[in-house]
């Protein structure tokens, strides 16, 4: 397992600051697993409770988006000299 943090990822659901662990090797969703997810507030970073239910529904609906943005940043940069 590889440990993450994104600092900030926009999404359809709002604005968040996630870290946790993947497998970079075989990344699927249910090889992800978060330490900490917090939403932007009003007043700020809000920590959201992973266990309340409608919380856990809202994870479950970001995993996807989350998959796709650390897939993306762990593709290295080509350099294209044309």
């Amino acid at each position: 397992m590889q440990i993450f943090n994104i600092s900030r990822i926009n999404t359809d659901f709002g604005i968040f600051r996630v870290s946790g662990e993947w497998s970079a090797i075989n990344p699927t969703i249910k090889d992800i697993s978060l330490n900490s997810i917090e939403i932007m507030g009003t007043d700020g970073w809000v920590l959201l409770n992973k266990t309340c239910h409608s919380n856990a529904q809202l994870i479950s609906n970001l995993l996807p988006q989350l998959l796709s943005h650390l897939l993306l940043k762990k593709v290295p940069c080509q350099r294209n000299d044309n």
